[in-house]
């Protein structure tokens, strides 16, 4: 192909996309929406979506043995007093007291509130239910802080050493949320070092997180521990808003090589935005010219040569405290029928009365349109895209893990040919944890046991050790081409 003829690329009209939206059957009628909106509503279905009301809880350990933490150590109490005064200063936050046993509410409004729980008199019972506390964080699924020792009993009061801890950590992450631990040393009874825990249990948005952060900054004397399945971030080093990690010639920013639509229109390439992990690529080739195309602009006159089908996406991996990423690895999939299937399914429950033909006598979805019953899965698609080996190890390495670059090509054995798959389907391209590493070192023994306690210790590495991400969906692409 010419380079005239490549440089038209990008002002070829991509086919119209809402006929790829069309419903594979006829039941009902009704608008489908733009495509854009169906491919997040799509993505969607299988993240857990952080609770929108904004409502938070805290709960707090008013145990005798809290008292010493406070008057033995001069920042964990400024750390206190610093978290009070935020979470008491509106009415999103429902407190609690955990003492004799019992989850209590603390019914009282701010000035009161503030003062109860920084009161040295409130610390007069014994027997916190540190274990029950985490049974309501997880089946209310709100975003919490417990602040405790975490020093549980028995009924015949002694201490538990068992990792109760491990059921309710391991389903808080599963859910895609994560908790972050703040640490203080004390001094306890028998002149035993202890320590204090300021444990917040939030989802992705981490509101309550930063909220707690800005109102302790300057608080200094504990350590920090972020319990999570995915404790990093992404950024692209992208040309705009509207352009996305393909291939753009250096003098016109055209896509020389797939042909992507960019012009911002709803049937152009589409980054949804920071915290979004997915994007779409509506190629203006089929499969089999771009790469023939990419294999042309590697040569001379092309400025830049073409190096990957994608890239400029970037991962930070140096947040170790949970897991260590070693290497991610591509999973493509053909879901141009699985796509159809859910959009349809949306369709049809949006507008029930218009659609009254696709359910039975008996009120309910006929099977064929009901999507959350469907047992087929997307076909996996081999030889087709590979991640680049070498761009991740080396900037994982130069970068000390800050900034690792992902960049995807097309295999060595691809010939053009998709096998199991049609040219024009809708393909998901999703870059995988392929290798992780539980962090379980020294540091988890350091701020999880204290004394001959090692329940929580032991929960921590219980959850890392089940909840290892190796396989896990860290982002997503979805493309289409001619």
């Amino acid at each position: 192909m010419s380079r005239n003829l490549m440089k038209n690329l990008a002002f070829i009209l991509a086919w119209p996309l809402a006929l790829c939206a069309l419903s594979l059957t006829s039941c009902g009628s009704g608008a489908d929406g733009d495509y854009a909106t169906q491919l997040k509503q799509y993505f969607d279905k299988d993240v857990e979506t952080a609770d929108g009301t904004g409502a938070m809880s805290a709960y707090f350990d008013l145990s005798d043995g809290m008292v010493l933490a406070y008057k033995g150590n001069a920042d964990a109490a400024g750390f206190l007093n610093a978290t009070v005064q935020r979470l008491t200063s509106g009415d999103s936050t429902t407190v609690y007291q955990l003492a004799d046993d019992k989850i209590a509410p603390l019914a009282l409004h701010q000035t009161e509130l503030y003062n109860k729980i920084m009161d040295e008199k409130s610390y007069s019972q014994q027997m916190a239910p540190i274990e029950k506390a985490l049974g309501q964080i997880v089946k209310d699924g709100k975003s919490s802080l417990l602040v405790t020792d975490f020093e549980e009993f028995t009924p015949d009061h002694k201490v538990q050493h068992q990792s109760f801890a491990t059921r309710y950590f391991v389903e808080w992450l599963k859910r895609g949320n994560d908790i972050t631990f703040f640490v203080f040393d004390f001094v306890g009874a028998r002149k035993l070092p202890y320590h204090l825990y300021f444990i917040v249990f939030d989802n992705k948005v981490h509101r309550l997180l930063g909220s707690i952060k800005d109102a302790v900054a300057g608080v200094k004397g504990y350590k920090e521990f972020h319990l999570s399945c995915d404790a990093y971030s992404v950024s692209t080093a992208y040309p705009s808003s509207v352009k996305g990690g393909n291939y753009h010639d250096a003098a016109t920013g055209e896509d020389l090589v797939t042909g992507v639509l960019e012009d911002g229109s709803a049937d152009a390439y589409k980054n949804y935005g920071e915290g979004v992990r997915m994007e779409y690529y509506p190629l203006g080739v089929s499969w089999a010219d771009a790469q023939k195309n990419a294999q042309e602009a590697v040569q001379e006159g092309f400025d830049p040569k073409f190096t990957h089908l994608f890239r400029h996406l970037y991962f930070d991996f140096s947040n170790q405290d949970s897991y260590i990423i070693k290497k991610v690895a591509l999973r493509v999939t053909d879901v141009e029928d699985d796509f159809n299937r859910y959009t349809e399914y949306k369709r049809i429950m949006a507008d029930k009365e218009a659609n009254a033909d696709c359910f039975g006598p008996d009120g309910k979805l006929l099977p064929e349109y009901d999507y959350t019953h469907s047992t087929a899965r997307p076909a996996e698609i081999k030889d087709m895209l590979v991640v680049d080996d070498n761009l991740f190890s080396s900037t994982l390495v130069k970068s000390a893990g800050r900034k690792v670059e992902i960049g995807i090509n097309f295999a060595p054995t691809f010939g053009g040919n998709i096998v199991g798959g049609a040219p024009g389907d809708l393909y998901r391209v999703d870059v995988v944890v392929a290798d992780s590493q539980p962090n379980i070192g020294p540091r988890i023994d350091e701020l999880f046991m204290w004394g001959a306690n090692n329940n929580l210790r032991d929960a921590v590495r219980n959850t890392l050790q089940m909840l290892n991400p190796k396989g896990t969906v860290i982002y997503s692409y979805f493309v289409r081409a001619l």
